[in-house]
C-alpha cells in the first residue's frame, strides 16, 4: 500500500466514523505528524478526498471536512436510492443465490457487532450488505456512480446512528426484512423497504440543521 493510499484511507475512516467532524479544518502538518509521514502523501490524499466529496479545499484558507446542506443530503440520498433500487433488481435477476448468501453473511456479522457493541464492525458489514447488490448486479457503471456519494452518505448515517437511540435497531431489522423478502422471491416489497431504508436520512436532516446550512446562510 502506498503512503498516499494509507493517508487517504485513514483520513476517510476518521471522517466516516465521526473522528473528524463536518466543517473541521484539516492541517497537512498535523495529520502528517500524526500518521508518521511527510506532508506530500497527505496533500495527495486531500486531493483524492476532495474528488470523493469528503473535503473542501478553499483557496487561501485551507482544507476542511465536507459540510453538507440539507439539500445536498436529499439529492445524494435520492441518487443512491435510484442506483441501489436498480442494483437490487439486476442482482436478483442475475445472481439471486449469491446475493442472498452475501446478505445472510452480512446480517450475521452485524448481529455479532451489535452484541459486542462494536460499531465500527457494524458499519463495515452494513456497507458490505449494500455492496452485495452493486457487485452482483454485473453493471460496473452503477457501482462507479454509486461510489460518487456512498462514503459521504455513510458518514451521515454514522452520525444518525450515534444520535438516535433506536435507529440502529430499526436499520438492522430493515436489513433482515429485505433479505427475507428476496429469499421469498418478493422483489417489490424488498425494493420498497430498501427505498425507505435509504431515504430515512432525509427525516433526520429536516430536524437537525447541518453545518453546511449555517455556512450557506452566512454566504448570502
Amino acid at each position: 500500500m502506498s503512503m498516499t493510499t494509507d493517508a487517504f484511507e485513514r483520513i476517510r475512516d476518521a471522517i466516516v466514523s465521526g473522528g473528524l467532524e463536518f466543517g473541521e479544518p484539516l492541517s497537512e502538518t498535523q495529520i502528517a505528524k500524526a500518521l508518521g509521514m511527510s506532508k506530500a502523501p497527505v496533500r495527495a490524499a486531500f486531493i483524492e478526498l476532495r474528488d470523493k466529496g469528503l473535503v473542501s479545499v478553499v483557496p487561501q484558507s485551507g482544507t476542511y471536512v465536507f459540510s453538507p446542506t440539507a439539500d445536498d443530503v436529499r439529492t445524494m440520498s435520492h441518487f443512491r436510492a435510484l442506483l441501489e433500487d436498480e442494483a437490487l433488481r439486476e442482482s436478483s435477476n442475475r445472481r439471486a443465490a449469491a446475493v442472498q448468501s452475501r446478505l445472510r453473511e452480512a446480517i450475521a456479522a452485524m448481529k455479532r457487532a451489535i452484541a459486542a457493541e462494536d460499531w465500527e464492525s457494524y458499519r463495515r458489514h452494513d456497507s458490505a450488505y449494500h455492496f452485495a447488490f452493486l457487485e452482483e448486479s454485473g453493471n460496473r457503471y452503477i457501482e462507479k456512480a454509486y461510489l460518487l456519494t456512498s462514503t459521504a452518505l455513510e458518514a451521515l448515517r454514522v452520525r444518525l446512528q450515534r444520535g438516535e437511540g433506536n435507529f440502529r435497531v430499526k436499520s438492522f431489522n430493515e436489513h433482515v426484512a429485505i433479505a427475507d423478502h428476496l429469499k421469498a422471491g418478493e422483489l417489490e416489497p424488498a425494493a420498497k423497504i430498501l427505498r425507505t431504508h435509504i431515504l430515512i436520512i432525509n427525516d433526520w436532516v429536516d430536524t437537525l440543521p447541518l453545518a453546511g446550512d449555517r455556512i450557506s446562510r452566512k454566504d448570502k
